[in-house]
């Protein structure tokens, strides 16, 4: 009797330790690292807890840290705080999709009036670095957009577009080769009022006025390398859309094709608008001076090409989209001097449908489009603000 009440006690306990072990490897295991969105540096001890729970962790002298909860919690957030820094919520899923993740947390924002003049100009260059190293996490990996494209020429030479557009990469990386080898776009539909003489009033210049969006691309204010050679001034803070927004003036007093993208410039200034909740640039505004255009467009440098000093102004704007911000509409517009070679170019890009996903029509750029207009496509679409 005593051995079979021992048989039925071992049996109880094996069936207990399967089942603690059943639960163990349901268990959720998120790792990581914790740094300063400004400079990428290691934060320490800083707090990781399950909201509604009393389960957590804390980084240690490098910044990482590893956290265990139960599949239960997978739908709970998990709050990321530290002394001097913006505390930031991410769920548990996110955290498992993504471990071993870097959480980038935002040192904490002053207003105007609150700091120095030297400790202001200071946090300004933070405030355009976090930006800059926030934008893998704020914008989208890829996604495809349908686009509206008009470019107007010497005030009267109109040419206009439905152009889808892809963006196998996205935001994360920023390099100007792969910003050409993975953004690519064909044009639907096509209408102009003058007749197309190739090479000469043909061009559809998508590819320079894309080089304008300047957080896809480094070589510009948002480029961490660089921004310190830019003056950076506070202009206000305004509101949009409910939330705060900080209005950056940059200048460089000699820029280069380096810093801007443009071999021939001679003067370059605008503004950032800056997102205080979470870094993203909502807005970028370009006022430059060039000693140089050529007829193919600004990516078509020719070194022994008549210099011929022109004027561009340039609004990039940015959206949030249902899973990041992205590109929504990009304003150019440029002049030159008098005479039969005057300069007078005028072009928008509106996005006016988005996707996550970047599967294009088809892997190409088109440069030059002859293909017969569509009366019938044009009467049907309604051109986007």
């Amino acid at each position: 009797m005593q051995v079979y009440k021992l048989r039925l006690t071992l049996g109880w306990i094996w069936i207990l330790l399967l089942f603690v072990s059943g639960i163990q490897s349901q268990n959720i295991l998120i790792s990581g690292k914790v740094v300063d969105a400004e400079n990428n540096q290691p934060v320490e001890f800083a707090n990781l807890g399950v909201i509604g729970t009393y389960l957590g962790t804390a980084s240690d002298f490098n910044g990482d840290f590893s956290l265990s909860v139960g599949d239960e919690f997978a739908d709970f957030k998990v709050q990321i705080s530290a002394v001097g820094y913006r505390p930031k919520e991410l769920s548990v899923n996110e955290l498992q999709l993504l471990t071993p993740v870097t959480i980038k947390l935002l040192p904490q924002a002053y207003g105007i009036g609150q700091v120095d003049v030297k400790a202001e100009s200071k946090r300004l260059y933070g405030i355009v670095k976090s930006a800059s190293n926030m934008i893998a996490d704020n914008y989208l990996k890829s996604y495809s957009a349908k686009v509206y494209y008009e470019q107007i020429h010497q005030t009267s030479q109109k040419t206009e577009a439905a152009i889808h557009f892809s963006d196998t990469k996205g935001y994360g990386e920023r390099t100007h080769s792969d910003a050409f080898e993975n953004r690519n776009y064909k044009v639907d539909e096509i209408r102009r009022n003058f007749e197309v003489v190739p090479l000469q009033n043909g061009l559809i210049h998508v590819q320079d006025i894309l080089d304008f969006d300047i957080v896809r691309v480094r070589g510009n204010v948002l480029d961490v390398d660089i921004v310190d050679q830019f003056k950076l001034d506070l202009q206000e803070e305004i509101v949009i859309n409910g939330d705060s927004v900080w209005v950056i003036a940059f200048e460089m007093e000699k820029p280069d094709i380096v810093s801007t993208g443009d071999a021939r410039i001679k003067s370059y200034k605008g503004l950032l608008y800056v997102n205080q909740k979470d870094q993203a640039i909502l807005r970028a505004e370009i006022n430059a001076v060039s000693n140089g255009y050529f007829h193919a467009g600004r990516s078509a440098y020719k070194e022994n090409d008549d210099p011929q000093l022109y004027e561009y102004k340039v609004s990039v704007d940015y959206r949030k989209f249902e899973a990041g911000y992205a590109l929504s509409k990009i304003q150019y517009s440029d002049f030159g001097s008098t005479g039969a070679t005057a300069l007078k170019t005028d072009i928008k890009w509106i996005v006016y449908d988005v996707s996550s996903k970047s599967t294009a029509a088809e892997n190409t750029r088109q440069y030059f489009v002859d293909k017969e207009s569509d009366p019938g496509f044009w009467k049907r679409f309604t051109i986007p603000e």
